[in-house]
């Protein structure tokens, strides 16, 4: 579970995070057009404007593409880490406030967590799968 970490598979589930996460704002875009704070607002102002029930869904697809993407890393990496996963999953997050210019120590720790642990339980559950595959083909 908590093998020595692959440092390949972190930077393939950095790479993969950071797509899932592009995809998830296209689509929300898709879903919620001009509904959606410009990427400078405070992110309370943005939360308050945006309202409960669109904040949700904001935060359930972006907490979706992390669970996902560490699933596709848990299920294809070899070894058996669930680390991985929670790595390229801060990573991504940390780059996203890069490139948005969004990025404070409060911020990636606030806007980590939940992706980080996404991440985990993507990469537990695609550890699972390829352990009860391994079982199978056996």
């Amino acid at each position: 579970m908590f093998g020595k970490l692959d440092w390949r598979w972190i930077g393939i589930g950095v790479a993969i995070m950071f797509g899932l996460n592009i995809l998830a704002s296209l689509i929300l875009v898709a879903l919620m057009g001009d509904h959606l704070p410009a990427a400078t607002t405070d992110p309370q102002d943005a939360a308050q404007a945006m309202g409960g029930g669109r904040l949700a869904l904001v935060a359930l697809i972006g907490i979706a593409s992390f669970a996902v993407g560490g699933y596709i890393v848990g299920r294809k990496s070899p070894g058996r880490t669930i680390l991985e996963p929670g790595i390229s999953a801060a990573i991504a997050v940390l780059i996203g406030l890069l490139l948005s210019g969004a990025f404070t120590l409060g911020n990636l720790l606030t806007g980590g967590l939940l992706p980080f642990l996404a991440g985990l339980l993507g990469g537990y559950l695609g550890e699972r799968q390829q352990a009860q595959r391994a079982v199978a083909d056996r």
